[in-house]
């Protein structure tokens, strides 16, 4: 398991595409991934709906747990989107 606070830095927040594609990174890496803001509300990424009602505008501190064999590479690749806004 690893743990690590990323900052949404989008302009959108935590849209759509992005949680679209933290879904299919924890599919992809056979991982699970766990999204948490600061008033402890918690996400799974295998629910769209769930990681979009956070409410995660820009700026948004979150913790994320990810587990499974490829936690280290999934992680990676979130922060990708984290950083990049799934290309928006």
């Amino acid at each position: 398991m690893i743990r690590k606070h990323l900052t949404v830095r989008n302009p959108h927040g935590l849209h759509m595409r992005a949680a679209g594609k933290i879904r299919l990174i924890s599919r992809q890496q056979r991982c699970r991934v766990l999204l948490q803001n600061e008033q402890g509300e918690k996400a799974g990424s295998e629910s769209l709906v769930e990681m979009l009602s956070l409410g995660a505008v820009s700026g948004t501190p979150l913790q994320v747990t990810v587990t499974g064999d490829n936690a280290d590479r999934a992680l990676a690749m979130i922060e990708e989107v984290f950083e990049n806004g799934a290309g928006i």
